[in-house]
């Protein structure tokens, strides 16, 4: 059987889009017209989804490993299959896994899964009435948009700055030290706080949404911040921010104000927000959990890899600067 490049794929994804015959694209590709219908079906992502020619093409690679590791499938494989389900475990996402796998296996090519087979394995997984599924963060809900949908009020902020006063810097994510903040709430609620470059996400359990518990809260989550790594902080209008000039005080941390009803300017922290609330679903009282749930939620997340890191992790990021940075200082 032939197999297409990824080149190829992408020649048949423009002519296909095109409204080409099957026959046309063969020509054009060099293949013979049952290849064409071939590729077009096996190789999307899902049934409901079109052809793509990255996709198809890691799709494809992902059957041949499978298809040489003597017939068995990747989850009949001891080893991948206990790594995949420990991820999960930690609520990686499938596309976490199959990211980090290649780093922690580099040269062990019977490691690999794509996150489509994962996210396969798992539904037929969970219609078979498995539960592997219910680590995954939407289980497949609607995504909820995370915003100031929370009925929190808004004030007028004394010596407020407005995000278009923020450096243009912050918005290239080329340094560390510029962060997004904004609040889980319920009965109770817990501050955020991530940095932009390496998503590291800091976080405090507070009794209250008052600007005195927010500040309380910042000193807590920056404790362990060095200096370097404080420059700006972005949040929305709510009232917990108003007494953001002791935050400037006592951290260094010049605080910017987002446009009313423009959550996509913390796109960030926004996400993390959806993300914790994994751990802590909507409704949860917060008085009822404690300092050490909500460190132990933060700590995962800070363990996970990100696809936009190269799928090294947040925590990978900050610890290598730490021992840089403490390593200058012992040189110096």
């Amino acid at each position: 059987m032939a197999h297409l490049t990824l080149t190829q794929r992408e020649l048949l994804y423009t002519l296909h889009w095109k409204r080409r015959t099957q026959e046309e694209i063969a020509d054009a590709l060099g293949c013979s017209q049952s290849t064409v219908s071939r590729e077009l079906v096996r190789n999307k992502a899902g049934p409901r989804l079109r052809y793509l020619p990255d996709r198809a093409d890691e799709i494809a690679r992902e059957r041949r490993v499978t298809a040489k590791a003597d017939g068995v499938r990747w989850f009949d494989h001891a080893m991948l299959f206990a790594y995949v389900r420990a991820k999960l475990e930690l609520k990686w996402s499938p596309q976490q896994i199959a990211g980090r796998i290649k780093r922690d296996f580099p040269r062990n090519g019977a490691m690999r899964v794509s996150h489509f087979s994962i996210y396969a394995y798992l539904w037929n997984d969970r219609w078979s009435g498995g539960e592997l599924y219910k680590h995954l963060r939407n289980r497949g809900r609607k995504r909820k948009w995370y915003g100031m949908a929370d009925g929190r009020r808004q004030i007028t902020i004394p010596n407020r700055r407005s995000i278009d006063e923020r450096p243009k810097i912050v918005d290239a994510k080329k340094r560390y030290g510029d962060w997004e903040s904004d609040l889980v709430v319920g009965n109770g609620a817990i501050a955020t706080f991530v940095e932009r470059k390496s998503k590291l996400l800091r976080a405090a359990l507070l009794p209250d949404q008052t600007a005195l518990e927010m500040t309380k809260g910042a000193r807590k989550a920056f404790s362990d911040i060095p200096s370097a790594w404080r420059r700006t902080m972005t949040h929305d209008n709510g009232r917990e921010i108003a007494d953001h000039e002791t935050i400037t005080k006592d951290l260094s941390l010049i605080v910017y104000c987002a446009h009313p009803y423009r959550s996509c300017e913390r796109g960030l922290n926004e996400n993390t927000n959806g993300l914790l609330r994994q751990f802590f679903p909507k409704k949860t009282d917060f008085q009822t959990i404690t300092h050490e749930q909500v460190a132990f939620a933060v700590d995962l997340l800070n363990n996970r890899p990100r696809r936009t890191l190269k799928y090294r992790t947040p925590n990978e990021i900050f610890q290598k600067y730490i021992t840089q940075h403490y390593a200058f200082q012992v040189l110096m």
